[in-house]
């Protein structure tokens, strides 16, 4: 349910339990996430997904997390001194009214973030969602990006 690389931690959802698939929605989330990555001691850096949003928090000085809303396109430093988690976002079934596909790229070198968001055809995908029979629910969330 997890994987480490070097410093780097990956999750689906939240560290904390992550057979339960708990949503890092807001800080005190992140926090029960970043704090349950003390595990892996040598771990700067933690990332996940599932709640189809991108959002980064760091621990700055005392145990409190820190929210930091990226602009897509725009490198954010990470420097390793200290702890960092995101939330990449998502290919599809976006949650931010954006229908536009979201991700990250992780430069370890620069220790730079930069997220991204690429536009796709939604429309298409939504009518594909339709001809396999299911939900209409998660066409339509494709479609208006909610």
């Amino acid at each position: 349910m997890t994987q480490q690389l070097d410093t780097t931690l990956f999750v689906h959802a939240s560290v904390n339990e992550p057979h339960l698939w708990r949503y890092v929605y807001d800080q005190r989330a992140a926090k029960a996430s970043l704090d349950a990555a003390a595990a892996w001691p040598e771990v700067r850096y933690v990332f996940g997904g599932h709640v189809h949003m991108q959002t980064l928090y760091y621990r700055g000085a005392g145990d409190g997390l820190m929210p930091f809303k990226p602009q897509p396109g725009v490198a954010v430093p990470v420097p390793k001194h200290r702890q960092w988690l995101g939330t990449v976002g998502s290919v599809g079934q976006p949650r931010d009214g954006n229908t536009r596909a979201m991700y990250c790229l992780f430069d370890t070198d620069a220790a730079q973030l930069t997220f991204h968001r690429v536009a796709y055809d939604h429309f298409a995908a939504a009518a594909a969602i339709r001809r396999a029979g299911l939900p209409d629910f998660f066409a339509s969330r494709l479609e208006d990006g909610r």
